[in-house]
């Protein structure tokens, strides 16, 4: 995680090119995110505006996703307290 409490998005493209930026944590955001992830595991694109631009990535297009540091809140239907080996 950042020195300055950021969230950090990496977005692992299938192509292999990584997408990677910041968003700064603000209590709307840390309160609606598990609603947030739930909603976009039925999109079929992931749309964010970053550094004044609109991108909208197909997910056909992403690999994973990857949020640091994970949400507090996250839904049921996400396994918790994973580890990778």
């Amino acid at each position: 995680m950042s020195d300055n409490n950021e969230i950090i998005v990496t977005v692992h493209m299938i192509h292999g090119e990584d997408l990677k930026f910041t968003v700064e944590p603000s209590e709307a955001k840390q309160v609606g995110m598990s609603d947030d992830i739930e909603n976009a595991l039925h999109r079929t694109s992931l749309a964010i505006e970053v550094d004044n631009k609109l991108l909208v990535i197909p997910y056909s297009n992403i690999e994973y996703i990857e949020v640091d540091p994970a949400p507090a809140s996250l839904p049921l239907s996400i396994v918790h307290g994973g580890r990778i080996l």
